[in-house]
């Protein structure tokens, strides 16, 4: 697990993260709540992260769900 906490430090300051709990109403018992700017810091943060031992070994990714915010003036950039 030491290799997937770098792993997250990395990005500390760009990503966001709030471990949530849950009362059966699907079939996790927890999840990871990821909050970002920029979408494609996800994409590198997951890639490292399937590489390191523990994740490689061990996880069991469910449903990868995502979502995008904007401001009122971000929208008509977009």
């Amino acid at each position: 697990m030491n290799e997937h906490g770098l792993i997250g430090r990395r990005y500390a300051g760009e990503v966001r993260q709030i471990i949530t709990g849950s009362i059966g109403f699907d079939d996790w018992e927890w999840g990871v709540d990821l909050f970002a700017e920029d979408p494609l810091v996800f994409k590198k943060l997951i890639y490292e992260m399937r590489f390191d031992e523990v994740s490689a070994v061990y996880a069991l990714f469910g449903q990868f769900i995502w979502d995008c915010v904007f401001r009122r003036r971000g929208w008509a950039d977009f």
